[in-house]
């Protein structure tokens, strides 16, 4: 089972300068590329009377910890922090959430409720899967391992039929619980 930290996990952390120790910000989301095996960076929102949204690129991330995450903070004239440079394939990772996951042959998996990804190095390590409430509360969630390979869309992701058997409960739900058969 995947050991990561989920998106939402990442949501709310502060952000903090490792060179002054100073919060720069908030972390509003993930910037996730299709077809790469990492996150390209963070999306983080300063604090103050205007806020201002800025991408903090993976390499300058430190360390991304249970309660803040640290970055290496570049000298004013650096353009590569607070620029938010978005390539045409690029996406926040709230937009990936809601899509469809379909096997080759089209049938509906799930959705993708969340992205898990391990806070060591940026590695998107999996996709948490709901099949509806009713599914959600009784057999618990699915994480699907993510492939780079896999299509992504705008309206759904495309996974092979040997990757669906990839699919492991990620968390338990009622009946697990109850021991129910």
């Amino acid at each position: 089972m995947l050991q990561g930290m989920k998106r939402g996990r990442l949501l709310g952390l502060p952000v903090i300068s490792a060179r002054t120790g100073k919060k720069i910000g908030v972390v509003v989301d993930i910037i996730f590329k299709p077809g790469h095996q990492k996150i390209k960076g963070l999306l983080v929102s300063s604090e103050g009377f205007v806020e201002r949204k800025m991408h903090i690129p993976l390499e300058r991330v430190r360390t991304i910890g249970r309660h803040a995450v640290i970055v290496d903070e570049p000298l004013q004239n650096d353009e590569g922090f607070g620029a938010l440079p978005m390539e045409g394939d690029e996406e926040y990772g709230n937009r990936i959430l809601g899509r469809q996951l379909l096997r080759g042959d089209g049938q509906e998996v799930g959705l993708i409720s969340d992205i898990i990804l391990d806070p060591n190095d940026g590695t998107i390590e999996g996709f948490e899967i709901s099949r509806g409430l009713i599914d959600d509360l009784l057999e618990g969630r699915y994480v699907l391992p993510y492939d780079a390979s896999n299509s992504i869309n705008e309206d759904a992701v495309i996974v092979s039929m040997e990757q669906v058997q990839q699919l492991k409960a990620y968390n338990r739900g009622i009946k697990t619980l109850l021991d129910i058969k």
